[in-house]
């Protein structure tokens, strides 16, 4: 449903006899013609007639369901030009004496932009001897209206009885002439017959020439060399892909650009801008030649057009091997197939302890304990079974040789499992190895990873990395993490962040088809694959702007459509923007280095650390038992024993 309200002016002539009436014809007109040609849904009647003649207008409206209200137009003027209405579509008698000025008030308003609507009735009959006569009408007021391409302004002309002919009026340009554009005709007996059913920003591409003002944006001075040639496309993508386009758009609305070079999108200084954003604020521009970023700041300034540039700000990493994430030695097996190997230990264990036992027992008999003797010198305890089992798992062999069948299964059922599992787990930990993960996939897992920070030293990057991360702790915290306190901050050119990305766990914040462009150049086939994006500024892609209440918004917007329904948009795209490396062979050499093997290594470090602690308390203990040995050989008094002297 359209919210668009119907504003009805007819500004009549009171001093003479000859006064246009709203008769039946006009009314008709209104039912009929309006719902096609304008689409009201309320109609606010303001008339110079007299009482009794709006009361019966205001009846006959309601009987063709038509929401409306009638004022007088004398009292109304505030009414009319209330700014709450800015989506008002008014008609305006033309025959009325103050009707030229209404419209020059209207002009100083600046009421005639879109979306606001128009339609001007001319009653061109000429009363002579009681008889109808066509008349001529002065039209040159328009030459200085601002009526331009976005206005709707439609004249509805009456001839001889209920013959109306429509027309539009607007001006390309300040500089140039009024364009009168054929709408159609209106009659009570064939109604409203259309030349062409188009909106405005079709019928109104050609602009005769029109001096349409821009600006772009660019970081180094040798791309203004650069803006249609697609060469260095890792310096300002975005300033040659939009000039491009905006070529095209200019050419299709047959107008002539006119750009100059700013340093930078814009930035607010106490509600007053600089940049290309201050040109378009203060109107010095008509249309800015390098898109930005939608951010809430901007948009009271600034009209968007949807026209977005495949460009963004991101973090662009390589997912880090699951040895740098977690204990890789627990991953080879689930968690299942470890309970069941402890109980399978502890099963073993139990059923060795058994076995020994009872072959030691049957080992000292008379008959078997010379043979028995050679092979077992001691009697075997507890911590024998475990150093079994232990060499036996581990595949570091052990000193105890079984006798006795039970214990000779016991320990080559031990072998085959510990063989088959330690075949199974060495070959899943080499693949592991060789596997990234992918648990970081939100500004807060890439926050706590072990990945370092970085970012391209470029100064929008900065800006929107700093100002991004005043609110948001998680952002605020990247940022510290980028520019320590104390320390040299991580910002660095673009060749070496993508270098530390392939030689290092290294997050790289920048420019993301730059990035891949360069890592297309240098990487590896096999160093392509895991590379990960994450966007930090949360928002769409950069699109085009434009004036706010501009004058040409539809026709560009239109024109915007196109490209990318022609696909020329795409085409430069493809050619300026380098998309992300495809993963075609992650078979390749991998280097095993000290993080990859640290589970390992603390596990050494706490076996020699007990090795160390045992040790200390077994030379503790043995000098306690000889000193317990050297009191029971010398007694306190001096004097040996009976025992020692015999």
């Amino acid at each position: 449903m359209f919210f668009v309200v119907l504003c009805i002016v007819l500004a009549v002539s009171l001093d003479n006899a000859s006064s246009c009436r709203i008769d039946k014809i006009i009314l008709q007109f209104i039912v009929d013609a309006t719902p096609i040609l304008l689409s009201p849904s309320r109609i606010s009647l303001h008339t110079c007639i007299s009482y009794d003649d709006m009361t019966g207008l205001s009846r006959e409206m309601s009987r063709y369901h038509l929401m409306h209200g009638i004022y007088n137009v004398e009292n109304s003027e505030k009414r009319i030009y209330d700014n709450l209405e800015h989506r008002n579509l008014y008609m305006l008698d033309m025959n009325c004496d103050s009707s030229i000025e209404i419209l020059r008030q209207v002009h100083s308003k600046n009421m005639f932009i879109a979306p606001m609507k128009w339609l001007l009735l001319q009653d061109r009959r000429m009363m002579i001897d009681n008889v109808y006569k066509n008349s001529t009408y002065d039209n040159s007021i328009f030459e200085d209206l601002a009526i331009y391409p976005d206005s709707d302004v439609v004249v509805a002309q009456r001839f001889d009885g209920d013959f109306l002919y429509l027309t539009s009026v607007y001006r390309p340009s300040p500089q140039r002439a009024v364009i009168w554009e054929n709408r159609g005709n209106w009659t009570v007996e064939t109604g409203l017959q259309m030349t062409t059913f188009d909106v405005a920003s079709a019928r109104r591409r050609n602009l005769q020439q029109t001096v349409i003002k821009s600006s772009i944006v660019i970081t180094n001075p040798d791309t203004i060399n650069h803006l249609t040639d697609f060469e260095y496309n890792t310096i300002d993508p975005i300033t040659k892909a939009n000039y491009i386009w905006l070529v095209h758009l200019v050419s299709r609305m047959n107008a002539t650009l006119s750009f100059n070079i700013a340093n930078n999108w814009g930035h607010n200084k106490n509600g007053s801008w600089d940049g290309m954003i201050g040109m378009l604020q203060r109107r010095e521009i008509d249309i800015g030649g390098t898109g930005m970023f939608m951010l809430t700041e901007r948009i009271s300034v600034l009209e968007y057009i949807q026209l977005y540039t495949h460009s963004s700000l991101c973090f662009v990493f390589r997912q880090p091997s699951l040895s740098t994430m977690k204990n890789i030695f627990t991953l080879p097996f689930q968690q299942n197939v470890w309970v069941a190997t402890a109980i399978f230990l502890v099963l073993v264990f139990c059923l060795l302890y058994i076995s020994i036992k009872w072959e030691h027992y049957r080992g000292t008999s008379k008959k078997s304990a010379a043979y028995w003797n050679q092979l077992n010198n001691s009697k075997p305890t507890v911590t024998d079974n475990f150093f079994i089992l232990l060499g036996a798992f581990a595949q570091q062999g052990y000193s105890y040789e079984p006798y006795r069948i039970p214990s000779r299964i016991v320990i080559l059922m031990l072998l085959l499992a510990s063989l088959s599992l330690y075949a199974a787990y060495t070959a899943n930990i080499v693949t592991l190895f060789q596997s990234t993960t992918d648990k970081i996939k939100t500004l807060s897992d890439l926050l706590y990873s072990p990945l370092t920070l970085g970012g391209q030293d470029l100064p929008y990057n900065k800006y929107y990395f700093k100002s991004t991360g005043i609110q948001d702790p998680i952002r605020k915290a990247m940022v510290k993490k980028i520019e320590p306190e104390g320390r040299k901050a991580n910002w660095m050119s673009l060749e070496e962040g993508v270098r530390r990305i392939r030689s290092e766990t290294f997050a790289f914040h920048g420019i993301q088809s730059p990035i891949y462009h360069v890592i297309q150049r240098t990487y590896q086939e096999a160093e392509k694959c895991g590379l990960t994006e994450i966007d930090y500024l949360n928002t769409i892609y950069p699109a085009f702007t434009i004036q706010k209440h501009s004058r040409y918004l539809e026709i560009i917007k239109n024109g915007a459509l196109k490209l990318r329904e022609y696909g020329l948009k795409y085409r430069d795209e493809y050619r300026l923007y380098t998309r992300k490396p495809t993963c075609t062979s992650q078979i390749g050499f991998i280097t095993i280095g000290f993080t990859q093997c640290s589970f390992a290594i603390i596990i050494m470090g706490y076996g020699v650390l007990l090795s160390v602690i045992v040790f200390v308390l077994e030379l503790l203990w043995n000098k306690r038992q000889n000193m317990n040995i050297l009191e029971e050989a010398v007694p306190t008094d001096g004097r040996r024993s009976d025992h020692q002297i015999h």
